[in-house]
């Protein structure tokens, strides 16, 4: 289970939009592939010194242990096989060296960042990987003054040395309104944490700033029923949450309060709203909810409550100490089923401000038993009677695939004129894979016709659409220029119809489309996952979105730090068409396998 993520309780802010899917930006980083200075291809292959980067060197005289160098010849034993670029940095292994930049980019409240670093180590020279192991340090940090203040860390160990660049992540979440890094400047560190002798190879910096969309949940803040200020200040009813009490005569174990005014000893200072929820300390005691929203495939999920104690009567926070239990739980069939838990103790809880506590679900995958099952969220109680827990602002929080660039994605190049015939048999950006070699007249693009035309596509992404003959060995394929990142899972997603006058076969045997990831052995392109897409009830109306889906990425598969590679190929026979458009490609975060924390 990965460590709780602690923050004093606000409401939830997000960067841009709340209520579309999580969106992505990649950060500017200067010269993140080391291509500066340029080193002399005739000279000495190294220069001390990396272009837009701070160096903190040990070796004050010299500099030595900081700097770019070239990669070597293709048929050279140390030759590093996927670089970004013709160069890379070097780093020494000794504690004190690092590289870092402060980026013209904030941390904005709302988003999380994730700074990915390729590394490898010097086939010459390498850090050590027995104990004491050489560790390398990222950071993210932010400047008090002029102080670099760290917010989160954590260690690569030395790994043996290999012709393949390893890509490590580390994850910031959600930054809050009352972070003191919300709105700094972002700092990026790359440092090395151990004993001289040894370099690090790090190339292709990168830094991405992701939105959270927030999934609505009724009654959040506990609002309702409403209690009033002239009477007794509680009531034990909680609209819209499901309450498991074990008083089953006078349910006084859940229930809404009022917060005492801001001159009470016992004030809450950061609640959200007027009143909060308590929940009696004893096992058996609960609220639960479930969502509209579904568990959807390729998202990641944060559940997060702000959490206090009673002052008059807290749980007991001396061993055995009384604990809170968040998760995020489906249905199997009748029976609540936990999916993912965090369990919370009273022990240093405060009795007047909130302390934000989350429970992570790593990526939904597409063979999980709670695809597209209602999301479940539950607080409950365990430990002993005696005591009760306030609970405030309760979140959830939906991380979706990031969207990565595909080119020509909508198939609006090469612009087909109106004026003349509607439909061109070139595809800017993307192989064409056509039987046909010499008219070409298997793959190309064409235009949408007239709205209120009886083949007009209704759902079409611009003007143009592809179409692809039906025949077997028909296909369309695109390199892209990012790799597949150890830890992520990916997603294509198209929209896929038929001609109306040329449809493919939707009788046995129904014509096929294939959907494939795929990366190539050499020049060869090799098939990772592929999906298969059966004609029948297909539209020539209206396109429908399918997907493949490809599983987080090992550090051990043949693909991994391999370009990408996406191909929708026609399975089928002769005499029909495929229209196809809208391409998308979504990359999640790296699962928690992969995700540096500061938590060694």
């Amino acid at each position: 289970m990965i460590p709780n993520i602690f923050r004093l309780s606000l409401p939830f802010l997000v960067c841009l939009l709340p209520a579309v899917p999580a969106l992505s930006a990649s950060i500017p980083i200067e010269n993140a592939s080391f291509e500066s200075p340029v080193t002399d291809p005739n000279g000495f292959p190294a220069v001390p010194y990396a272009t837009g980067w701070t160096e903190i060197d040990t070796d004050i005289l010299a500099s030595s242990n900081t700097g770019v160098f070239t990669n070597t010849e293709p048929n050279s034993f140390d030759h590093i096989l996927n670089t970004d670029g013709s160069q890379l940095a070097f780093l020494s292994s000794q504690t004190g060296n690092a590289f870092e930049q402060d980026l013209s980019a904030d941390y904005n409240a709302g988003c999380n960042y994730r700074l990915t670093v390729a590394v490898g180590i010097s086939a010459r020279f390498q850090p050590s990987s027995e104990e004491p192991l050489d560790y390398l340090e990222l950071a993210l940090y932010y400047r008090d003054g002029n102080e670099p203040v760290d917010i989160v860390s954590g260690k690569i160990p030395a790994m043996q040395w290999s012709q393949w660049l390893e890509d490590f992540s580390l994850y910031l979440p959600s930054v809050g309104l009352s972070d003191p890094w919300a709105g700094k400047n972002i700092g990026i560190a790359i440092r090395a944490a151990g004993s001289a002798g040894g370099f690090w190879d790090i190339d292709n910096v990168r830094l991405e700033e992701s939105v959270l969309a927030s999934l609505y949940i009724e009654n959040a803040s506990f609002e309702s029923p409403s209690v009033d200020p002239n009477a007794f200040a509680a009531v034990p009813i909680v609209d819209s949450w499901t309450e498991l009490d074990i008083d089953s005569t006078s349910g006084s174990n859940t229930g809404v309060f009022l917060n005492t005014p801001a001159d009470n000893p016992d004030h809450i200072t950061n609640a959200d709203g007027s009143q909060l929820a308590f929940l009696g300390s004893q096992e058996g005691n609960a609220l639960t909810q479930e969502l509209k929203a579904l568990y959807r495939v390729g998202a990641d999920y944060w559940l997060t409550a702000g959490v206090a104690i009673s002052q008059r009567f807290p749980p007991s926070a001396v061993e055995p100490a009384d604990y809170l239990e968040l998760a995020l739980y489906y249905y199997d069939g009748n029976e609540p089923t936990d999916i993912a838990s965090e369990t919370i103790p009273a022990t240093g809880k405060s009795s007047t401000i909130l302390e934000d506590v989350s429970v992570y679900l790593p990526t939904v995958l597409p063979e999980d038993p709670w695809t597209d099952h209602p999301i479940g969220i539950a607080i409950r109680a365990a430990g002993q009677a005696g005591g009760f827990w306030d609970i405030d602002n309760v979140y959830l929080e939906e991380l979706y695939p990031v969207s990565l660039p595909v080119a020509n994605a909508s198939f609006e190049l090469p612009e087909v004129d109106p004026e003349g015939y509607p439909a061109s048999p070139v595809i800017e950006m993307w192989t064409e894979l056509d039987l046909d070699i010499f008219a070409s007249a298997n793959t190309g693009v064409f235009l949408n016709t007239p709205v209120g035309s009886e083949d007009h596509m209704n759902n079409a992404d611009g003007k143009q659409l592809v179409f692809l003959c039906s025949q077997k060995g028909n296909g369309l394929e695109q390199d892209l220029n990012v790799s597949y990142e150890i830890g992520s899972t990916y997603r294509m997603t198209v929209g896929v119809g038929t001609s109306m006058r040329f449809p493919p076969s939707m009788t046995e045997p129904v014509d096929n489309l294939e959907l494939a990831f795929f990366y190539r052995d050499g020049n060869e392109p090799v098939d990772i996952v592929k999906e298969i897409v059966p004609a029948t009830g297909l539209s020539a109306r209206s396109l429908r979105d399918f997907s493949v889906y490809l599983p987080p990425v090992d550090v051990n598969d043949p693909w991994a730090g391999k370009p990408i590679g996406i191909a929708m190929r026609s399975a089928g026979e002769a005499g029909g068409y495929w229209d196809l458009d809208n391409v998308r490609l979504g990359q999640s975060s790296p699962s928690q396998d992969y995700i540096l924390t500061n938590k060694e």
